[in-house]
C-alpha cells in the first residue's frame, strides 16, 4: 500500500504498534492544515471561482477541493503559491463536513505557522495546527466511498484490542493520498481514529 503514496510532503509518523486485521498505531508529529467546513464554504468571491477552476471529481466536496486549491496554488493574500502536500483529509458529515490540505511543512511548527499565507478575506478557508496524536489506522486501495464500511471494521477491531481504544467521540478521520486521475488499483486511501493506552 505504501508504494501507492505519490512522491509529496506527508504528515510525519511512527508505527508504535501493527494489529491483526490489517490496522497500525501511529504516533503523528505536529503538522498544519488549510481546511473548509461545507457550510461555511462562500457561493460567491474567491471560493467560487477556484472551485469552478479547479475540482476533483473523486472527492465527495469537490467545491471544497476546489478552494482548498486555489489557496495552496496562490489564492492567498501573499499570492504565495505552495509545494502540493498529501494527503486529502476529510473529517465529517454532509453540512459539517471539514475538507483539509497539509500545509508545506515550513509551516509545520507552532512559531511558524503565522508565516503562512493568510486566505483570502472573502474566502472560507482557514488554517491551523494539528496537535501530534496516536492514532489506529486502517489502509485500503480504490475510492474514498468504501470509508464508511472501513471505519466500521476499524471500530470493531478496536474493541477487541487489548491494548488500545478510542478516544470517546473522536471523528473518523478519511485520508486518501492520489490524485483523482490515479486508477482505483493504484490508490492508497485510510480512516483513522484518535486512540488512547488502556488503563
Amino acid at each position: 500500500m505504501m508504494k501507492r503514496t505519490p512522491d509529496l510532503e506527508t504528515p510525519k509518523y511512527e508505527v508504535v504498534g501493527s494489529r491483526k486485521g490489517g490496522f497500525e498505531i501511529r504516533r503523528y508529529e505536529q503538522f498544519s492544515v488549510c481546511s473548509v467546513t461545507m457550510n461555511e464554504l462562500k457561493s460567491s468571491g474567491s471560493d467560487r471561482e477556484s472551485a469552478s477552476k479547479i475540482s476533483n471529481p473523486q472527492l465527495s466536496g469537490a467545491s471544497s477541493f476546489g478552494a482548498l486549491a486555489g489557496y495552496l496554488f496562490g489564492k492567498n493574500q501573499d499570492e504565495k503559491a505552495m509545494k502540493m502536500t498529501t494527503p486529502v483529509l476529510t473529517v465529517g458529515e454532509g453540512d459539517e463536513k471539514t475538507m483539509s490540505f497539509v500545509l508545506p511543512s515550513d509551516y509545520w511548527k507552532t512559531d511558524t505557522l503565522s508565516d503562512a499565507p493568510q486566505p483570502l478575506a472573502d474566502s472560507a478557508v482557514k488554517i491551523s495546527s494539528v496537535d501530534g496524536s496516536t492514532r489506529a489506522v486502517i489502509a485500503f486501495g480504490g475510492y474514498g466511498g468504501k470509508a464508511q464500511t472501513k471505519s466500521k471494521r476499524l471500530t470493531v477491531l478496536l474493541e477487541s484490542d487489548k491494548e488500545w481504544r478510542a478516544v470517546a467521540d473522536a471523528p473518523v478521520t478519511l485520508a486518501q493520498y492520489n490524485d483523482p486521475f490515479t486508477p482505483p488499483w493504484k490508490r492508497r486511501n485510510e480512516v483513522s481514529v484518535l486512540v488512547e493506552p488502556m488503563r
